[in-house]
């Protein structure tokens, strides 16, 4: 999962990038390999990390008892501020601008056994980032429009829901089911769907930054607003911190923000410091920037 729309790789210049492990005493900061020069990482699923450092993406690969740089291949020198904002399995997504042509592209890379490759992103008839990945979807938002990507048998293609456009920046699959978060007009929104047809939920906060799923159930959150699915509707719940990332293992919901760590068993919080700006997490890891 992650949080946010594509941020220029020159907001990489006063920032070192931060991951923290998850073992029997909870999450603990970990080192990190330099890039060099100044990085972040926006999201991470294991065994990969992705960001930008101030020139260009960054993927980092966790080889069982460190991080390693993971080769990228050549991008566009057109590219600029490219950085990767979403992983999931062996694709990462993000998104750049392009000085040629004036406009924002989509980055799209895959993971084979040769290492990463670009492929190349389908044309929804406007520009366009990506923003999230899980499963074979990914989400994004156009200049204009909302952008949601399908992979089928034949590679990916849109999957445009109906209704105003939406900046999608989280997504969250589960079977048959769909759920991305964004926002319109700076008010959180929530799509869903079911194979068959698209249902939209305003939320009533701010942008859905994040989502993740937890005892079978996917879970929201807009800054201190955790949104829980109940299968008929969105329950409220309020986080004790504002949540940039959330993940969850079958004991626990994680929830991290600026500088803590929250852990929710379904009854109490448990929060705790934990230094870092913490902007993507899974199971194992948490990954921001410090």
């Amino acid at each position: 999962m992650n949080v946010g729309g594509p941020v220029r790789a020159a907001e990489t210049r006063t920032v070192k990038g931060a991951a923290a492990r998850r073992d029997v005493r909870d999450f603990q900061r970990t080192s990190l390999p330099d890039p060099g020069g100044d990085f972040l990482l926006r999201a991470v699923c294991a065994p990969y990390a992705v960001g930008a450092t101030g020139t260009g993406p960054l993927v980092l690969v966790w080889n069982g008892t460190l991080w390693e740089n993971d080769p990228l291949p050549a991008l566009d020198a057109a590219l600029d501020g490219a950085m990767l904002t979403a992983v999931a399995g062996r694709v990462a997504v993000g998104g750049a601008f392009d000085r040629l042509r004036g406009r924002e592209v989509p980055l799209l890379l895959r993971r084979a056994a040769e290492g990463w490759t670009e492929e190349k992103p389908p044309n929804t008839g406007s520009p366009y980032v990506l923003t999230g990945v899980h499963g074979r979807w990914a989400v994004g938002h156009g200049f204009p429009g909302t952008v949601v990507l399908h992979r089928g048998p034949r590679g990916w293609a849109p999957a445009t829901p109906p209704g105003p456009a939406v900046r999608l920046l989280s997504v969250a699959a589960l079977d048959r089911y769909l759920w991305a978060g964004g926002e319109r007009d700076r008010e959180g929104v929530l799509l869903s769907f079911d194979g068959r047809s698209w249902n939209e939920r305003r939320t009533k906060t701010g942008p859905v930054t994040t989502l993740a799923l937890w005892r079978g159930r996917p879970w929201a959150a807009a800054g201190r607003t955790l949104l829980e699915w109940t299968g008929r509707r969105w329950a409220r719940h309020r986080a004790p911190l504002s949540v940039n990332a959330l993940t969850a293992t079958p004991a626990a919901l994680y929830a991290a923000g600026a500088g803590e760590l929250g852990v929710y068993d379904g009854r109490y919080w448990n929060v705790r410091p934990l230094p870092g700006t913490w902007l993507g997490a899974d199971p194992s890891w948490l990954v921001g920037s410090a």
